[in-house]
């Protein structure tokens, strides 16, 4: 694999040749080790990556990516060099990673190889704008402060000055990613099945923008209910991943 699109997947399971491979996206502001927990949760058969763009953690040095459209096409060219094509992928993202998951769909199924199941976490449909005011423009101490209120980033990362100077500009580039990001339309439908998740006290979320889902495909939809806020996949990770095996079972046949 080109070395450059390597960086872009971290493996959470061992490495082997599966016949089903998950690869998991973060939300705004994270990378794979949003993930990390997932690897001890995993079974032996199912392959699973983090995906970690550029700007943080390992990649901290690189600039961070500026549009979706980016970011698909490099997810989409790591994952097709990590796959077979008789490879069944499953793809997973949460909140921003929900929208690079499916654009990230809409590129493999255009180069192939297709994706067999697309999980969506956390996110309003393609179509519809997000009930958050956007912050992305703010000065820094403006966009600090409202960070603080979101519950995602740990405390001791927003007290630390020197270390938020670092990682600023990757969280911005992140959060106005999925600030600009509404498609007019949905001009392809997917031909997987698409699984919609989302907590019921996620203040940004209408269960109308998360039923939206149900427009980008062609397939099958499903739309599974969790307790706790936006971040509930950090509270509930076990409840998450035994959902999404059940998903991948059901729509790859996958026995274990």
């Amino acid at each position: 694999m080109n070395q450059q699109l390597s960086k872009l997947l971290v493996p959470l399971t061992p490495s082997h040749e599966a016949d089903s491979k998950l690869f998991c996206f973060p939300y705004a502001g994270g990378g794979a080790a949003v993930y990390r927990p997932w690897g001890k949760l995993l079974p032996q058969y199912l392959q699973a990556f983090a995906v970690q763009p550029p700007g943080r953690e390992t990649r901290f040095s690189e600039a961070p990516l500026k549009t979706l459209a980016d970011y698909a096409a490099q997810a989409s060219m790591a994952i097709r060099q990590a796959c077979a094509t008789s490879t069944k992928i499953i793809l997973f993202g949460h909140s921003l990673g929900a929208i690079a998951a499916y654009e990230t769909a809409k590129c493999l199924a255009q180069t192939g190889p297709s994706v067999s199941l697309l999980m969506v976490s956390g996110r309003q449909d393609p179509t519809t704008m997000s009930r958050r005011l956007p912050i992305s423009h703010l000065t820094d101490a403006e966009f600090v402060r409202q960070m603080a209120t979101y519950n995602g980033t740990p405390a001791a990362i927003l007290a630390n000055k020197e270390l938020l100077d670092i990682l600023l500009p990757m969280i911005k580039a992140d959060f106005a990613m999925a600030e600009h990001y509404r498609l007019a339309k949905i001009d392809r439908l997917l031909t997987c099945p698409v699984v919609a998740l989302a907590s019921r006290q996620d203040e940004w979320l209408s269960e109308s923008a998360v039923q939206g889902w149900a427009h980008v495909t062609e397939k099958h939809f499903e739309l599974k209910w969790f307790e706790g806020d936006h971040f509930y996949l950090n509270q509930q990770a076990g409840k998450v991943v035994d959902f999404a095996l059940e998903k991948i079972a059901e729509t790859t046949a996958v026995k274990s």
